[in-house]
């Protein structure tokens, strides 16, 4: 699977025509590396990195923002004679300014940006009502929702962690669309079609801060296996997944018996809840003795054979 694209915005200031120009065409050529950027003028809010052109009159103040927010920056100078990180001279060219966006991004730690209230997607997902079609944009992905079907319908070049990845991004806009309207118009363009339970468990291992939490020690169990591929879901998540599809759990439980972090089973609950997949039981069980009966066995080799794996071999963390 590809790598999901990331996002990043890039404030400027101080630039002359010529070099805003190149630092759009350097931007731009990020998407063969799977970073979108954004540009956006410099406000002296937190983004990911600031190019700054050290010969205009704003320039010292836009430096002290910017380093008083912890923001990279790139500056670019008459007096430079020579590139260097973090610094270009005046007349840099589309490749050398794409070469110091690509590097000085990567490099930076990421902004943690705080969730603001619930995505777009999910607020459709998780609406009831009339069934709808709603198609939402951002950038380059476009994602139908159909709450009739409690699918999503994507491009062939977009993935579900595609979409994770900007989930609770603020730039996403929505329409809502008639049936007539996507079959002439978009049916052809998003073929692919994922389950809601396909996205929540994406997001649980993706971006798992972006779902509700569950109580503490809430038991479990799954109403039925989630609609979920090989390609989708970390192979030590089966026997967990496989469990609660069994019997029901608490979370602590849970991790002890399969061996993996009680913040991998808390995210499994969380997508299982968000999904109406969850099934609230009490008591839970205790962690079962080192022996399983027949009917445990026959299940979890199924599930073994279906992904291809032996889960009683070992579970790794």
């Amino acid at each position: 699977m590809n790598a999901p694209t990331r996002s990043f915005r890039i404030a400027a200031i101080g630039l002359d025509v010529l070099h805003q120009t190149r630092l759009k065409l350097a931007s731009s050529m990020l998407l063969a590396e799977r970073m979108e950027v954004v540009l956006q003028p410099w406000s002296g809010d937190s983004c990911d990195l600031l190019v700054v052109g050290l010969d205009h009159a704003d320039s010292s103040r836009a430096l002290s923002e910017a380093h008083a927010v912890n923001v990279p920056v790139l500056s670019i100078a008459r007096r430079f004679a020579d590139p260097a990180p973090g610094r270009l001279p005046h007349g840099a060219t589309v490749r050398a300014i794409n070469e110091q966006l690509s590097s000085l991004l990567l490099a930076a730690p990421s902004v943690s940006r705080p969730v603001q209230g619930v995505p777009l997607l999910l607020q459709l997902a998780s609406a009831a009502g009339t069934p709808a079609l709603h198609l939402l944009q951002r950038g380059g992905i476009t994602v139908l929702v159909d709450t009739a079907t409690r699918s999503i319908g994507l491009a062939p070049s977009t993935t579900l962690s595609d979409v994770v990845a900007q989930l609770d991004d603020i730039a996403w806009s929505g329409e809502a669309i008639d049936a007539s309207t996507f079959q002439h118009q978009y049916a052809y363009r998003l073929p692919q079609r994922h389950s809601f339970e396909a996205l929540y468990f994406c997001i649980a291992r993706h971006r798992p801060e972006l779902l509700p939490p569950v109580a503490e020690h809430t038991a479990l169990k799954l109403r039925h296996w989630p609609d979920l591929t090989a390609e989708d879901v970390p192979g030590t998540w089966l026997l967990a997944i496989a469990c609660l599809h069994a019997r029901p759990w608490q979370a602590s439980a849970l991790a002890a018996a399969c061996q993996i972090p009680r913040d991998t089973v808390q995210s499994l609950f969380c997508a299982a809840v968000a999904s109406g997949l969850a099934l609230n039981q009490e008591p839970a069980v205790t962690p079962p003795s080192r022996r399983r009966d027949a009917g445990d066995s026959r299940f979890f080799s199924w599930v073994a054979r279906r992904f291809g794996l032996n889960l009683f071999q070992g579970n790794s963390a």
